[in-house]
């Protein structure tokens, strides 16, 4: 070390000291905080000043010091002065307006405001502890001292930049709209046993599509076989095999037909570059590019620029793995047929794709030419996972406890007999076998099994008929079938609480007390699991288990798909002629009813939780029936659409139509809201428009995110709207 660089190093934080006490003292009614560092800072001063003129008295010296040799340790590069010197370099540049901030600095204290004065202050009060005990002459215990301080300050910096990718890839997840897919992989590996797949695990096919240089694995069968557990087996097989080669890179996505963000192509491919790029550091850079050049991601990236990164991953040498599941439930499944036939097409080295759907007639004109491994999922194939998921549901059911090993194997028998391969089917048919108490209502339910997945839903449906549960069942099935996400147990509750029609509203002593009985009004059609996050504050909607929550959905592709067709007994309830009109008017009874209650807080939100859906979503489905609305859904937006009673407020509150959001945001101001005319413009309905016109009022008022009226109606596409506005002048 040069012998003034300790010296150098102790007068360079001095000043730096020095410069940060007198900003902190500039400032006009300083926090506690600033207080406290500026008092800190000032102690530490005292010592730093000290300790230089010991120092420069043994530079004097030139004498061979022990003293002195320890205390050189100090001042070494990267040792406790310099990265102490960093600290006040980067809160010295923060106070001063006349200086450029340093911003590699600034990213890593001053980005985390939670922990940046308690950071400063943590350093300041471990160099104040260095300094007296160099001061004291205890040369062991300041040389301990100043490897604890260097491994602490090592992990500090770790854990700040492990913050900051964090927020980073939160940033580019956010920017590009990404649902998470891990949660239907985690979902479908939670249902599996770990000893079915075996067959295609250990399988010849199996192993060559692993070892092959590129290629494609294609796995389909009917609904209910079983696809997205074996997806799930090959993903954790995939993803054990990259524990022992770390260069090996895996993506996957789950399309869902339960909700709208897993149904689009666009998101899957976006979903399948990110977890690439958090596997390559170079594409991660890139992709870091492309979201400062759409201006921060202010704005979206071109489909071109997602794909040519996209073909840069493929283009690295290494093994490249891809599971994608359920392709048959991809609204727009001609973009992924393309993306997969192009990415095949061009045989990229190391590329391993897997592809799971139906045998649909588009999906095999497109994947079965190019597919290396074209696997039917036949009951022959299934039937040793189906018997140990028969077994392995009668151990745990405490039900079958009752039953003899004898009457067990009957059960086992039964359904072997007729499963066809068909997981879902055999499942619904546990569901109405546990419910039997005798053995002649057993052997009865077991001689009378249903044929096919569509004969086993219209039972159910008619058994809940006959126990006066069919009503609310309908109720629950609409809302699951036509909106565009699954459902909370407690939206749900809610859902069944509201009543159309003339005497229509929301009566919250209709609640369900328990909401787990949700699943015996609906039986086997719907899926309910537990959501692992903890209740926010204030959370009660007067449900004793309201501190647990839980997602309901539909339990089934097939199972939508059997409503919506005319296979289903009660198919004229689910027409989305009739549930749309149905949902809507029940969203807007709800938000009626909230307005007795406001204003809205976070707290209201808590107490009634469909508030955000029916708030955002009540007008989409309205949209989608526009042309057959009825008197009494016109009668109800004609009220949330008035200023006098606050409703509007409220419901601008929860969702502006301007601006949509999927949570709670700021609180609007009601002298910012646009007219009524402005908002029932930008949703598009007529009668509400000509109702308002009728009221003498400025057509051209200012107003909302596109100015005026005419503007919304105009972004909204809703020319009715616009042809009557301009005729009003």
């Amino acid at each position: 070390m040069d012998p003034l660089s300790l010296t150098a190093s102790i007068i360079a934080v001095l000043q730096l000291t020095g410069t940060l006490t007198s900003y902190i003292n500039e400032i006009r009614n300083a926090s506690k905080d600033q207080a406290k560092v500026a008092v800190e800072a000032s102690n530490l001063y005292g010592l730093l000043a000290t300790l230089r003129f010991r120092v420069e008295e043994a530079e004097k010296s030139q004498s061979d010091d022990p003293w002195y040799s320890q205390v050189k340790l100090l001042g070494e590069k990267d040792g406790p002065l310099d990265r102490f010197k960093d600290i006040l370099d980067t809160m010295v540049n923060k106070l001063s307006s006349s200086r450029k901030r340093d911003q590699i600095k600034t990213a890593l204290l001053w980005k985390f405001t939670k922990t940046d004065v308690e950071d400063a202050l943590g350093r300041m009060e471990r160099l104040k502890s260095l300094i007296s005990l160099a001061l004291t002459n205890d040369l062991f215990a300041l040389s301990t001292a100043i490897r604890d301080d260097t491994l602490i300050v090592k992990q500090q910096t770790e854990r700040l930049y492990t913050l900051a990718e964090q927020d980073l890839q939160n940033k580019l997840s956010s920017w590009l709209r990404i649902p998470d897919p891990s949660t239907n992989y985690h979902a479908a590996l939670k249902k599996r046993n770990p000893e079915t797949g075996q067959w295609l695990l250990k399988g010849q096919d199996f192993a060559d599509w692993k070892g092959s240089t590129s290629s494609l694995m294609w796995l389909h069968g009917s609904a209910g076989c079983g696809k997205t557990i074996l997806s799930a087996a090959s993903l954790h097989h995939i993803l054990k095999h990259k524990e022992s080669y770390p260069d090996t890179m895996v993506s996957y996505f789950y399309f869902d037909f339960n909700d709208a963000e897993k149904q689009v192509s666009g998101k899957a491919i976006r979903s399948l570059l990110l977890q690439f790029a958090l596997q390559v550091s170079d594409i991660f850079q890139e992709l870091e590019r492309l979201h400062q050049k759409c201006n921060n991601g202010q704005q979206q990236p071109a489909e071109h620029d997602i794909h040519s990164l996209f073909r840069k991953v493929m283009a690295r040498p290494g093994e490249k793995y891809i599971v994608l599941d359920a392709l048959d439930e991809c609204t727009d499944r001609e973009e992924p047929l393309t993306f997969i036939r192009e990415l095949v097409d061009s045989k990229p080295q190391g590329l391993h794709f897997l592809a799971t759907s139906r045998r649909e007639k588009d999906i095999e004109e497109r994947l079965g030419p190019v597919a290396s491994y074209n696997i039917n999922i036949q009951s022959a194939v299934v039937d040793a996972d189906i018997r140990i998921y028969i077994r392995d549901w009668i151990t745990i059911e405490p039900k079958m406890e009752k039953w003899s090993v004898s009457v067990q194997n009957e059960i086992t028998t039964a359904l072997m007999e007729k499963a066809g391969g068909m997981f879902r089917w055999v499942y619904c048919q546990l569901e109405s076998i546990r419910q039997c108490v005798k053995l002649s209502a057993l052997r009865k339910t077991l001689s009378s099994l249903p044929k096919s997945l569509d004969e086993t839903y219209n039972r159910i449906l008619r058994d809940l008929e006959s126990r006066d549960q069919l009503s609310d069942a309908i109720k629950a099935l609409q809302w699951l079938c036509f909106s565009n996400r699954p459902f909370q147990s407690s939206e749900m509750v809610d859902i069944l609480a509201i009543e159309n029609g003339d005497r229509g509203g929301f009566f919250p002593e209709e609640r369900l007390p328990e909401p787990r009985d949700i699943m015996v009004i609906c039986s086997s059609l719907i899926s309910l699991t537990e959501i692992d996050e903890k209740n926010p504050a204030g959370s009660s909607n007067g449900n004793k288990n309201s501190g647990r929550k839980f997602q309901i959905q539909l339990a089934h592709f097939s199972v939508k798909e059997f409503l919506l067709s005319d296979r289903c007994a009660f198919s004229l309830e689910f027409r989305s002629q009739i549930c749309h009109p149905i949902i809507a008017e029940s969203c807007l009874h709800y938000l009626l009813h909230l307005c007795q209650h406001g204003p809205v807080t976070r707290e209201l939100v808590a107490q009634y939780p469909l508030s955000l859906y029916a708030a955002q979503q009540w007008w989409r489905h309205y949209q989608t029936i526009s042309g057959m609305i009825n008197e009494t859904l016109l009668d109800l937006i004609s009220r949330l659409l008035t200023e006098e009673d606050a409703s509007l407020h409220l419901w601008v509150q929860l969702s502006d139509m301007d601006r949509p959001r999927r949570s709670l945001g700021p609180l609007v101001d009601a002298k910012s809201l646009a007219q009524p005319l402005y908002y029932a413009a930008g949703i598009g309905v007529p009668a509400i428009v000509e109702k308002i016109l009728g009221r003498n009022i400025e057509v051209n008022a200012q107003g909302g995110r596109y100015g005026n009226a005419l503007r919304a109606a105009s972004w909204g596409g809703h020319e009715a709207v616009v042809k009557m506005l301009l005729d009003a002048g």
